[in-house]
């Protein structure tokens, strides 16, 4: 996995009015590269070059009873060195993401700020981000225990 470490430095999150019981609920969450950079990882080997990619994240209820966001960075090392030039160069030309780098990041910070969105929800009384399985009983022949 090319994504070694996240570091958080924002979260802001703000509810604006309650949601209403029964009303169709949307959750959109929306990732942004904010910059890249060349960033530097110390291990006991020596020095390690990657991209330092500085994101955002940011969480949009429909109706707009709450929004928030979450910003941060995250090391990145390509598989092959020559490919960190190639990945800044072409932010740095274009302020392009190559795909593959793009699902990598998403993937990898969705699963790592998930726990967080689910703890903010739940404090204020928000739907969850993502729904969680729910039983539903099915209407059938009833069965007795005998």
């Amino acid at each position: 996995m090319p994504v070694i470490g996240m570091n958080i430095t924002k979260v802001e999150f703000e509810k604006r009015g309650a949601p209403i019981p029964g009303m169709r609920m949307e959750v959109n969450l929306t990732p942004k590269v904010r910059d890249m950079r060349l960033g530097e990882i110390r291990s006991p080997t020596g020095k390690m070059n990657g991209v330092e990619i500085l994101f955002k994240y940011e969480i949009n209820y429909r109706p707009e009873i709450a929004e928030g966001l979450v910003e941060g960075a995250i090391m990145y090392l390509p598989a092959r060195k020559e490919d960190t030039d190639r990945i800044l160069d072409e932010w740095d030309a274009e302020k392009k993401v190559r795909p593959d780098v793009f699902a990598e990041m998403v993937n990898f910070i969705t699963s790592e700020i998930s726990p967080l969105l689910f703890v903010l929800a739940k404090e204020m009384r928000l739907p969850y981000h993502i729904p969680l399985p729910r039983v539903e009983l099915k209407q059938g022949p009833q069965v007795s225990g005998g």
